[in-house]
């Protein structure tokens, strides 16, 4: 069946072939004990049966969904469903003996009495539990299904995602902007000061090694970040010459957290680029991170000139931040938060709230 078509009418199908099937097994069941048992008398009795069960299968489907046996509260769910299961399968069957089996069997004498109907239910209750438990198995197993297909999806779009993040990461680095006042840099220091024109080519060569290195890897340790992001800032602090100061404030509970991939290296370069090239003193950055209550908090803090207050400038969002917001998004869905405001004590800072997911 397409998924266009509406959900009681594949419930309905299914069960009618059940019934069907179940027929089939009845009738030859009885004629190997000799017992004779039309088709029609197997047909009525099975697919009115099943039929029974169509029409209770949506209020399964709900208690499957509202009372998942997951990982939180698995033990209290499990007997409610066992509850559900033993008065879904008294009703059914007791529905059945009241209605169906007068007509199934007209030579026997019908029930006479609701307490007759229970009794005759609970002969054949396993059946009823069974039944339940086969709605209720299926609907897990719907729902694993589209769980897995959704994670997989999800992980295919963080893969791409995070792809044409490194490629605009690379990008970025790689600008002829960058590349000439790094170079340009180098060789104004090669003839007055040589040892830190060597320093700056090494510091040049692994960071484009160490970007290289983690192409294609969603999320690394916030150590391994921040080793990358010094990196970086060690060509950009030889650029601003003495001009630039790096202050890191990371908790030791922090470094293990996973966080994606070349996810600050973009807020500090915006924070350079915007921020403290439009300071005329000593321009200072902060990074900082902590872990509290199973969450993990970056912070990155210049002391730029901010945004004025009164409204007239807006804050822009360049591809690198905008970029940032849609990785977030993508690997932590509504659970995280992604600031942009100026600082309390002057200056800009970009603040992003994240579940921490230690390395294993």
């Amino acid at each position: 069946m397409s998924s266009t078509t509406p959900r009681w009418l594949k419930i309905w199908a299914l069960w009618t072939l059940f019934g069907l099937l179940t027929a089939v097994q009845t009738h030859y069941r009885y004629a190997v004990i000799d017992r004779p048992f039309s088709w029609g008398q197997a047909l009525l009795a099975e697919v009115s049966f099943a039929w029974i069960w169509a029409a209770v299968t949506p209020l399964v489907l709900w208690m499957a969904e509202r009372f998942p046996i997951g990982k939180s509260h698995w033990w209290g769910n499990i007997i409610l469903h066992i509850g559900s299961a033993v008065v879904l399968g008294i009703v059914t069957k007791a529905s059945w003996d009241a209605t169906i089996y007068p007509l199934v069997n007209p030579d026997r004498p019908a029930v006479a009495s609701l307490a007759q109907a229970i009794q005759m239910a609970l002969l054949s209750l396993d059946y009823g539990v069974l039944q339940y438990g086969i709605v209720l198995l299926s609907q897990l197993a719907r729902s694993y299904f589209r769980r897995s297909e959704k994670e997989r999806l999800r992980a295919s779009q963080l893969e791409a995602e995070l792809a044409r993040a490194q490629l605009q990461a690379l990008k970025m680095q790689l600008h002829p902007h960058f590349l000439f006042n790094t170079l340009n840099a180098i060789s104004e220091l090669v003839h007055h000061d040589p040892q830190t024109a060597e320093r700056m080519v090494i510091r040049l060569s692994d960071f484009l090694r160490l970007t290289l290195d983690h192409m294609g890897i969603p999320e690394v340790p916030l150590m391994v970040e921040l080793d990358f992001l010094k990196r970086y800032l060690e060509i950009e602090q030889m650029r601003f010459e003495d001009r630039l100061s790096v202050d890191f404030n990371v908790d030791a509970a922090a470094l293990h957290g996973r966080v994606p991939n070349l996810i600050l290296q973009p807020i500090v370069e915006n924070a350079l680029k915007h921020g403290l090239s439009q300071v005329s003193g000593q321009g200072l950055l902060k990074i900082q991170a902590h872990a509290a209550a199973g969450r993990l908090f970056l912070k990155v803090t210049d002391n730029g000139p901010g945004v004025p207050q009164n409204g007239t400038v807006k804050i822009r969002e360049g591809i690198g931040i905008a970029n940032t917001r849609r990785r977030l998004s993508q690997v932590y869905g509504a659970d995280h938060l992604f600031g942009m405001a100026n600082a309390p004590g002057g200056g800009f800072e970009v603040t992003i709230d994240m579940p921490l997911r230690l390395n294993p």
